[in-house]
Parts: structure tokens; sequence; C-alpha cells
């Protein structure tokens, strides 16, 4: 199932070619080691105080996972393993007249006690860049912002869910295209989305919004095998809509999306392989209520259509909000229609239901937990297929001072691959301790 090709080599564990779902995912790929490593101290000084601040962090992980490769129960292959994760990150903050920008950058370094060959170094950052001031000097009621995030790594891009405690429909919440999808086996791929998003207050109550996206994601050297081809692809999404704040407690939002997705084969092997051209329109409606000072309900729907073949599902999507002074809690669920980067290219359908929850033990202590379920179905160029997935996690994070931390995280991952007759499971279960030391 699992290949690499890293630097001139490839490394083979099975013949079995097993779709691994990456949709419901709680950071399937090297996010979620780097997740372990916790959030920012709250004994530290707020960031964005100074016109300039420079933030250089470092955390260390050590995990120990049941299933490195991915695969099911395979006689032969010892796929548990002791993995040390090395992540060296720099934050710079800028607060100018005209623009408040953040950048993050860093690298991270994963090495393998009983499989030295998966030895990895990869890159991740972001690039958040406000340009209200700037804008507003020749349109007061205008806002305008730029984000851009790229990662390179063999792992494949993995799902996030939403933060706990935050609605799904939080800008900070929004998922890279390319972080849902269906990849097998490893190969190095880098992955960039830029978005450019700017609204207009026409009233003390509504606004016009719109945002365009330019997404890619690229391959190396990719193997394939038994006739399943990864496809390079890029992506462009524009959006144009409204929102308006109905009454103090209620609010709407309606939303038009067309996004157009090009993949061909990442490996020249693969020629013979159709490229691949999809057009995906949707028109949602949304509206979110605050039900008391600590709960907040939202729910969204409309239609999705894609072509060529005039393919029609819908789009929906409910969430619930609890809030406290120490607790929150966040149950959504999300039915969409996206691009597959896997196998033939074509659209994956699927369901997401998801619940996360923190408790702050106090100032230094915090618990959290995770849960997600997914079933999606992959219709494209070669086959047809389902797949199910089931996440369980949580952590517990102590800042010992405004710059150390440490967390200690567990999780429990199954997939299920159906095709046709024959259902394939893979378990996973990850124990990881994180040290980490933040500068700033």
């Amino acid at each position: 199932m699992l290949c690499r090709n890293t630097g001139g080599y490839q490394w083979s564990v099975s013949a079995i070619v097993l779709v691994v779902l990456i949709l419901g995912i709680d950071s399937m790929a090297h996010g979620q080691y780097v997740q372990s490593c916790g959030t920012p101290s709250p004994l530290s000084r707020p960031s964005g105080q100074g016109a300039l601040e420079v933030v250089p962090s470092m955390c260390v992980s050590e995990r120990y996972d049941s299933n490195v490769f991915y695969i099911p129960s395979t006689p032969g292959v010892q796929s548990d393993d002791f993995v040390t994760t090395v992540n060296a990150g720099l934050g710079v903050n800028h607060n100018g007249s005209y623009a408040t920008a953040a950048l993050n950058a860093g690298g991270f370094y994963e090495t393998y006690v009983k499989n030295p060959d998966l030895n990895y170094v990869g890159m991740n950052g972001n690039l958040s860049l406000n340009l209200d001031k700037s804008i507003r000097r020749l349109f007061p009621n205008a806002s305008l912002s730029v984000f851009d995030n790229f990662r390179y790594t063999p792992l494949p891009p993995g799902f996030v869910n939403a933060e706990a405690g935050k609605s799904p429909a939080d800008p900070s919440n929004i998922q890279s295209v390319y972080a849902q999808g269906i990849m097998g086996f490893r190969s190095n791929n880098l992955v960039n989305n830029g978005t450019v998003s700017a609204s207009y207050a026409t009233t003390a109550s509504t606004s016009l919004n719109a945002s365009y996206t330019h997404g890619m994601i690229r391959f190396g050297s990719t193997p394939s095998t038994q006739g399943q081809t990864l496809f390079d692809s890029t992506s462009q999404i524009g959006t144009v809509g409204g929102a308006a704040q109905l009454s103090e407690l209620d609010s709407m939002n309606i939303k038009y999306a067309h996004m157009q997705t090009e993949s061909t084969p990442s490996s020249p092997s693969a020629s013979s392989q159709p490229s691949t051209f999809i057009k995906v329109d949707s028109a949602t409606i949304g509206w979110s209520r605050t039900l008391t000072p600590g709960v907040n309900a939202s729910l969204g729907g409309g239609g999705i259509l894609i072509s060529p073949g005039n393919i029609t599902t819908y789009a929906a999507s409910a969430a619930l909000t609890i809030k406290s002074l120490n607790n929150s809690a966040t149950f959504s669920y999300a039915h969409s229609a996206f691009p597959s980067f896997y196998g033939g290219g074509g659209v994956v359908i699927g369901d997401v239901f998801s619940l996360g929850a923190s408790q702050t033990i106090d100032q230094q202590w915090q618990l959290s937990q995770s849960a997600s379920y997914a079933h999606t179905s992959s219709e494209n160029n070669l086959n047809s297929t389902s797949y199910d997935s089931f996440v369980l996690g949580g952590d517990i994070q102590y800042w010992m001072t405004s710059i150390w931390s440490t967390a200690l995280s567990y999780q429990y991952t199954k997939f299920s691959n159906q095709s046709g007759s024959v259902t394939t499971d893979v378990y996973r279960q990850i124990i990881a301790l994180s040290i980490k030391a933040t500068w700033g």
C-alpha cells in the first residue's frame, strides 16, 4: 500500500493498494503530531502589542505509533514504531499604520527507530495580511485581507476539524480544498493556497462579501501502484455573497461559489491516464442565532452542481457551540463535495460529524477531546468506492512558565474502504509526549 519516493529512492511495504480516507481526520498528516505541541501559553504576553514582534519556538515530541504504514495487519510487517519529531518555528508580527501582518514559518524533522527509511524533513508556513487600514483610506466601509499557506512533506494532507469552541463558519477554520481527499501512499507533495477576501458594509447591519482562492498541489516523482495514480491539481474558487444582522440575536448570510479544478497525472509513466477538468457550483444560505449568552446555533444549506456529468447533490451544515467561563464544546455536521487528487481524479461526496470540547482546569492546565466520523463516496474515471473513518482523541496541556509547556495526547483511528464486496479496515493508535518552548 505505502510507497515512498524521496531523493531518488523508492520504498514499498505492501502490494495491497488501500485507499485511506483523509476526510474527517483530525490533523491526519504531520499536523496531528505538531498539534501535540499544544497552544500558546496563557501566561505569556498577548501578541500584537508592539509594532514588530519576533517569536521563535521549538518543540520536541516523542510518540508511539501503532501503524506508521497506514496498512491493515499484515503478516511479516512490523507496523509499530517510536517516532521523534522536532519542530522549529519563527513568527513575525507587524502592526503598522497601513497594514497588520503575521508571518509564521517553520520546519519539522521526523525520525523513526525501526524504519529509518521513513525519516523525512518538511516545511510549512502561513502569511496573514490585514489591509483594512489602507483600503479604508479610500473606502471607509471596506475591508481587505490576504491569507496564504504552504506545506511540503511526504505525508498526505489531512482534514482538520474546526477548533473546539469556535463556529465552523469562523474564517480561521476555513479548510484547504487539498486538506480533503484520498491518498493511499506517501509521496512528496507541495501544497499552496492563497486567498484574497473583501467586504463592503452597505449599511450598519448588512455587507457584501467576495473572495478568490488559488490552490495547487504538486507531487514529486510519484509512483503508480496497481493503476492508482496521483494527480497534480490546480484549483480556483470564487465566491460572492452578502451578510445581514437581522437582530441582536440573529444573522444570515448567502453565498454563491464557483470552483474549477484541473488535474493531470503527476508521473510521466501514467500519462495514459486522462486529465480531468471539474467545475463545482454551489449556492447556499446560512442562519445563526445566539440562543443564550453562551450558546450559539447555526444552520446552512443549498445546492451543488458538478460538471461534467451534471451531478447534483446538496450542501448542508449545522453547528451548536456551547461556552462557559472555563469550558467550551462544538457539535458540527457538514455535507459537501470536492475534487479528489487520488486514483482517477473525479469528485468525492461525503458527510462529516464532529465533536470538540475543551476544559480549562486552571491557568496552567487544559484538557481537550475530539471525535469525528466521516462517510464518503468517490466517483471517478477508474472506479467507484466508499469510505468510512472514525477518529477519537484527547490531550492534556501544562504550561510550566510563559516559555515552557508540555502536552500528552492520545489518538485512535479506524479507516474502512469498501470496494464492491471487499471491505478493508485499518487501525491506528498514537500516544505522544511533547515539550515546547516559545520565546515571545
